[in-house]
């Protein structure tokens, strides 16, 4: 489990949002940002140019630390949209992310105001049997991920089919 909050100023106006990993998202276990609010989760000044549509998404990599990938570095370098990330560009990379990160995108600058997770307790049944749980591509994982992204896929996992470990 996790809460991950977001602070930013739009216009003289202090904004923040709160994601866990129990609100769904436009593309499973990411958050995407940007100015286009059919693609993204946090939708940032929908009329400032200087924000691409879809921008970045944040997401756990398999060490479940926070990340941020620039999602412009598929268009062409014409079009790419740099994001700064604690004085660093990003253009064709992915940077960590910390409590007290700043990520500017264009005019805005997104702070990471809190970090909170959590690890659950795995229960180990009697007999000696570990399970662990599928997430929904296939991946069979420990229970401590329940709640959190598949290291693999990034996928959400919030239930899965159980699957017998070890014995």
């Amino acid at each position: 489990m996790y809460k991950l909050t977001l602070e930013w100023m739009e216009g003289h106006r202090s904004r923040s949002q709160t994601f866990t990993p129990a609100q769904a998202t436009k593309h499973q276990g990411t958050i995407r940002i940007g100015r286009d609010r059919e693609q993204c989760d946090l939708v940032l000044s929908e009329g400032d140019r200087s924000l691409s549509r879809l921008h970045v998404e944040i997401f756990l990599n398999s060490a479940n630390q926070f990340w941020v990938r620039n999602l412009t570095r598929e268009q062409p370098p014409a079009k790419r949209n740099p994001v700064i990330v604690d004085g660093k560009t990003i253009l064709d990379a992915e940077a960590p992310l910390k409590v007290g990160s700043q990520i500017q995108l264009g005019t805005i600058v997104l702070k990471i105001r809190t970090i909170e997770q959590q690890q659950r307790q795995i229960n180990q049944p009697a007999a000696g049997l570990v399970y662990g749980i599928k997430c929904p591509t296939g991946h069979v994982l420990s229970h401590q991920y329940l709640g959190l992204f598949c290291p693999h896929c990034g996928k959400g996992i919030q239930a899965g089919e159980s699957e017998v470990l070890r014995s």
